[in-house]
């Protein structure tokens, strides 16, 4: 047996690829990575909304945990670019909804409190976090004080 029937340093006429068949393939390939662009993309979050939805989240849990610790009331003061005093994210707004406000009435807050009792409750609330094209909906249950991300509806 001849080596060069296993190693052919050329090809013969008739084989390789037709310009079709690579074609093809790119083109395959340029579909699959479009959908992982797309896919990676909406996985990435907005950093100026997630270190404010951070920050609320760590203010809501620490109040709740002194109000049943020590069993008196906490607050946590919410303002347009503050939360217990420490400023938020350059760009970032936060609106304010509570119950009692028309369903679709968003406030923009100003020396808000933000109510924990002593029996451990939270006082529900709504908060919009808006950052540029971005946006993200905290809803804070009453029981248990933790924030409950909502999706945006399609504008």
């Amino acid at each position: 047996v001849s080596q060069s029937r296993y190693f052919r340093p050329f090809p013969r006429a008739g084989e390789g690829f037709t310009l079709l068949e690579i074609l093809l393939a790119v083109g395959i390939g340029v579909i699959f990575m479009g959908g992982a662009v797309v896919l990676l993309s909406s996985t990435f979050e907005d950093k100026g909304i997630k270190d404010t939805s951070d920050l609320l989240r760590d203010a809501a849990r620490e109040a709740r945990e002194q109000a049943l610790t020590s069993g008196a009331r906490q607050v946590v003061r919410l303002d347009a670019d503050r939360v217990n005093n420490q400023a938020i994210p350059e760009g970032v707004r936060i609106d304010f909804w509570r119950p009692g406000m028309q369903k679709k009435e968003w406030a923009i807050p100003q020396d808000v409190q933000w109510e924990f009792t002593g029996g451990g409750l939270v006082e529900p609330v709504r908060l919009r976090l808006v950052h540029g094209e971005n946006m993200e909906i905290l809803e804070f249950n009453a029981l248990t004080g933790e924030a409950r991300r909502q999706l945006p509806k399609a504008r």
